[in-house]
C-alpha cells in the first residue's frame, strides 16, 4: 500500500474466517426457528412458551463435547507445528505426522480450524464462567501461527471449561449444604392417602387435584352440608360470623373471641384456604397440559396438608352451641 504499511494478509484471513463461522451458525439458528415455527402455531401460548423453554435449555454435554474436540485440535496443532521430519525420526513419528497431515491437509488447515472455532468455543467457555473465554489475543500479527499461545494460554481455559461443563451442575447438587427433606408420606393423611397412588404414576397434577378434592370432602363431612365447596366453603366455614342454623363455623381453640391471635388465626386459615383452592386446585382441575415439576407439586400437596391440619385441630360450632 503506498505511503504506509499494508494490512497482514493473514489477518485478513482471519476476519473472514470468523466472519463465516458467525453467518454459518446464525443461518442454522434461524433454519431451527423456522422449522419449528409452523407446528407452534398449533400451540397454545403456554405450550409454545414450553416448547421453546425446551429448545433453549443450556447443553452442558454439547458444550464439554465441542470443547474436548477443540482441545484435540490445539494438540494437534501444537504436534505438527513442532515436527522436524529428518533422518533420525522414528517411523512412528513419521506415521503420525502423516496421519495428522491427512486430516487438516497442512499446517495452514490446522490453523485454519483453530481460527474458525475459536469464537464459538470463547462462547462456551463463558457460557461455563463468565470471561472465561475472554483471554487476548498477542499483538504480534503471527499470534495464530504460535503454537504455544494456543497450548499455553488458550488450553489451559479450555480444559477448565470442559470439566465446568462436564461436573459443575453435579458438584452444585451433591455439594450444596444439607437442607431438611420434604417427606411426602408424613403429610396429613388426608393429602397423602389420596395424592400417593397418582404420584406414584406418575401422574403429578391428578395427585394435586386429588388431594385438594379429599380435604374439600373432608371439610364437607366435618361441616355437615355438601352445599358449599372449596373457597367458598373455607371463606363460609372460617368466617367471624356467628353461627347460624345450617351454618356452622369451624373455630381455632383455646382462645376467646377477641384475642388478637385468634382472630388473626381465623382471618389467615380462612384466605388461606381459599387461596390453596384458586390458585392451586383450579389450575389443577381446570387447566390443560399443566406441568408440575416433583419440588413444585409437593410444595403444593405441602399447602393442603398444612390446612388439612387446620381444619382436623378446628372445632365446629353450631348455633346451638352459641345458644
Amino acid at each position: 500500500m503506498p505511503g504506509g504499511r499494508g494490512r497482514c494478509p493473514h489477518l485478513v484471513e482471519v476476519a473472514v474466517l470468523r466472519c463465516c463461522i458467525g453467518i454459518s451458525l446464525g443461518t442454522a439458528l434461524s433454519g431451527s426457528r423456522d422449522k419449528r415455527s409452523a407446528p407452534l402455531n398449533a400451540l397454545t401460548r403456554r405450550q409454545r412458551l414450553q416448547v421453546h423453554a425446551t429448545v433453549w435449555r443450556m447443553d452442558h454435554a454439547w458444550g464439554a463435547q465441542q470443547l474436548k474436540e477443540f482441545q484435540r485440535n490445539i494438540d494437534d496443532f501444537y504436534r505438527l507445528s513442532s515436527y522436524e521430519i529428518g533422518e533420525y525420526t522414528s517411523d512412528q513419528e513419521v506415521d503420525d505426522y502423516q496421519s495428522l497431515m491427512e486430516a487438516y491437509r497442512s499446517l495452514q488447515g490446522a490453523i485454519d480450524r483453530l481460527i474458525t472455532l475459536d469464537p464459538v468455543m470463547r462462547s462456551i467457555m463463558n457460557a461455563a464462567q463468565a470471561g472465561l473465554g475472554d483471554y487476548f489475543e498477542p499483538g504480534d500479527e503471527g499470534w495464530t501461527y504460535d503454537g504455544s499461545y494456543w497450548r499455553d494460554i488458550v488450553k489451559p481455559r479450555v480444559l477448565r471449561a470442559t470439566g465446568i461443563h462436564e461436573f459443575g451442575e453435579e458438584a452444585q447438587r451433591r455439594m450444596r449444604p444439607d437442607s431438611p427433606d420434604l417427606t411426602a408420606d408424613q403429610f396429613h393423611p388426608w393429602v397423602w392417602e389420596a395424592a400417593a397412588p397418582l404420584w406414584y404414576a406418575g401422574s403429578r397434577q391428578e395427585a394435586v387435584h386429588a388431594a385438594a378434592r379429599s380435604v374439600n370432602a373432608r371439610m364437607q363431612q366435618k361441616r355437615g352440608h355438601h352445599d358449599k365447596s372449596d373457597a367458598a366453603l373455607c371463606r363460609e366455614f372460617f368466617s367471624f360470623d356467628k353461627p347460624a342454623p345450617g351454618r356452622p363455623r369451624l373455630r381455632f381453640g383455646g382462645y376467646t373471641p377477641t384475642d388478637l391471635t385468634w382472630r388473626s388465626k381465623q382471618q389467615g386459615a380462612m384466605e388461606f384456604g381459599a387461596g390453596c383452592f384458586e390458585g392451586i386446585r383450579n389450575p389443577a382441575a381446570h387447566q390443560h397440559g399443566l406441568i408440575l415439576t416433583e419440588q413444585v407439586a409437593l410444595e403444593q400437596l405441602a399447602a393442603f396438608s398444612l390446612l388439612a391440619r387446620w381444619v382436623d385441630e378446628c372445632e365446629v360450632q353450631t348455633a346451638s352451641v352459641q345458644g
